[in-house]
């Protein structure tokens, strides 16, 4: 077959399962584009050559001798550098211990090698997932035009997957790393529910907060990859113990005839773009077209909400990292550096108001979802910024949309929904109930087919160096 960057994890997969394409074919084909490309888009902080490699002649060996795997052997994807994998340094994207080797791998990690998964490398970040990335590391670049963002913190994964440097890249979400860069690269991104996927081997930004997920072309490739990810790990206390997700929860309607669609009325299509809302108003219609019912709906203390979600954010990333401030203040970025210690100032109070909110807004997420399916907002307020444009002014802004499901541990997904007159990814987000992922990647994956823009890809002209 001819490898494009258009290449899919359910298609490859079904070529590598009849030997109509080998795994280290695979591989070498996306070690070239990372060779011709890595130097202008920055995408990975380590590209592991020689254990991908590896990995890819196992998984040969492996189908050649009839013990196929399942949709994840043999195909190539990426680490957010963050991810505990013995083969390669965890630096979290900062000089506090570039050379640190984990011992062993995160939980996530070992269930994707376990799945026959080839990893390529370890993909960049904004510093300890939070803000900006280290000066000493750089910016990794949007391909749809390099002097952009490509969105954080999962930076690296959103510009590799966009750029076809990897199938899919395995993220962190604070309050909106995965589907932030999901929307500004024109991939997709999904948040999980809370607990559902193990974060045990994984540097935490925010112990509450935090979340693991992956970013791909399209929404089977997602919950392809969550069947694999998802699932209860003692090692991990806050990790979900009940029954696995399953990929019979994603189906592949044509149609979303009889679903309920909820528009909020406030605050989530205040103070955005004119393009971003006129792509997300846009994509609505042609969900109603397809059958969705749309129906507003009234959601109070929103504002209140990313106020606590900051607060909460700021303390326990202060908490996990007082010690190095304290002992290496010069290992960290100053612009992070200056973040982390604002933690500090925090008073007890504010925090616990801000836990006890929480309670509160899931009651109300409770009955807002007894009477929709899923809530649509857009995933961020504007398109990629231009990185000057960012480093005068790293705006928490960019998060507000995205972190009422990190708040809540609501799983939450990001799909392009259209292009700027500028010809800049658009993402829309679908937030659900509590373990309602089948629900979020079918719908998604309806649209997907029907507006086909994941089909749409940057110029590759622009990333030779």
């Amino acid at each position: 077959m001819e490898m494009n960057g258009l290449m899919t994890i359910a298609e490859t997969a079904g070529l590598i399962k009849n030997k109509q394409l080998s795994p280290v074919e695979l591989f070498n084909y996306f070690m070239m584009r990372i060779e011709k490309y890595e130097s202008k888009l920055n995408t990975f902080i380590t590209v592991t050559a020689e254990a991908g490699k590896m990995l890819a002649k196992q998984a040969e060996e492996e189908i050649m001798a009839g013990n196929y795997k399942g949709a994840l052997h043999g195909i190539p994807i990426s680490l957010k550098d963050i991810i505990a994998y013995t083969e390669s340094p965890m630096t979290n994207g900062s000089r506090i211990d570039p050379d640190y080797t984990p011992l062993f791998n995160a939980t996530v990690t070992d269930k994707l090698l376990d799945a026959g998964a080839v990893i390529m490398g370890k993909a960049h970040l904004n510093e300890y997932a939070f803000r900006a990335p280290h000066p000493h590391y750089g910016w990794t670049r949007n391909p749809w035009d390099l002097e952009r963002i490509p969105g954080g913190s999962s930076s690296g994964s959103g510009s590799a997957v966009q750029a076809a440097l990897v199938l899919a890249s395995i993220g962190t979400d604070t309050g909106g790393s995965i589907r932030n860069p999901a929307s500004y690269c024109g991939v997709v991104g999904l948040k999980p529910t809370y607990g559902l996927v193990s974060r045990h081997g994984v540097s935490p930004l925010s112990w509450t907060l935090d979340h693991i997920g992956p970013l791909t072309r399209t929404c089977e490739d997602a919950a392809i990859l969550l069947q694999v990810m998802a699932g209860y790990d003692q090692k991990d206390d806050s990790s979900h113990n009940g029954p696995d997700w399953d990929m019979q929860s994603f189906t592949k309607s044509e149609s979303l005839k009889g679903k309920k669609i909820g528009v909020p009325t406030t605050y989530f299509y205040d103070n955005i773009a004119p393009e971003v809302e006129a792509s997300v108003r846009q994509a609505l219609k042609m969900m109603e077209e397809m059958g969705a019912k749309i129906i507003p709906v009234e959601i109070e203390s929103i504002e209140e909400l990313v106020d606590a979600n900051r607060i909460i954010l700021n303390s326990e990333a202060y908490a996990f990292h007082h010690r190095n401030l304290q002992e290496q203040p010069a290992g960290y970025g100053p612009k992070l550096r200056l973040a982390f210690e604002l933690g500090q100032y925090i008073p007890a109070e504010a925090y616990v108001h801000s836990q006890r909110l929480r309670t509160r807004m899931r009651d109300q997420f409770n009955g807002i979802f007894e009477e929709v399916d899923v809530l649509v907002t857009p995933t961020t307020p504007t398109v990629a910024k231009l990185i000057q444009q960012f480093e005068n002014d790293p705006a928490f802004i960019v998060q507000s949309m995205t972190s009422t499901a990190n708040f809540l541990g609501l799983p939450a997904l990001s799909i392009p929904c259209g292009f700027s007159s500028d010809g800049l990814p658009i993402g829309m987000q679908l937030m659900g109930r509590p373990f309602g992922e089948g629900e979020i990647l079918s719908i998604g994956h309806c649209f997907e087919q029907h507006a086909s823009l994941y089909k749409k890809l940057p110029n590759e002209e622009i990333w030779v160096a």
